[in-house]
């Protein structure tokens, strides 16, 4: 399923901060977590996305809903934040707690 990035999120800043500090591990195959200061704990969740270079429409996932708006918000974040850092290719981003974790793959 396409999703469409995000234009405004409280989590877009922190994850574009990290994505940013770890590039090298994350290029690497090494896991970045994100640790996020949120009020409320959010929904658990594990999405693999694909972050297409040059398609600022939105990223493909295997995320499995008939409502896309389901998506999780803070997952649908660290995908914009992966694409405006200029990232490509499969990631696999978890959400549990507050913390999210990306993994190129």
């Amino acid at each position: 399923m396409d999703i469409t990035y995000v234009s405004e999120s409280d989590f877009l800043e922190p994850c574009e901060r990290a994505i940013r500090s770890e590039r090298i591990a994350l290029s690497a195959g090494e896991p970045i977590r994100i640790d996020l200061d949120a009020e409320k704990p959010g929904y658990s969740g594990q999405v693999v996305v694909e972050i297409r270079a040059g398609d600022g429409s939105g990223f493909g996932s295997d995320f499995q809903a008939s409502d896309p708006t389901r998506f999780p918000a803070r997952i649908r974040a660290a995908a914009t934040a992966l694409f405006n850092c200029g990232c490509s290719g499969q990631f696999l981003i978890t959400h549990r707690n507050r913390v999210l974790e990306i993994t190129q793959q």
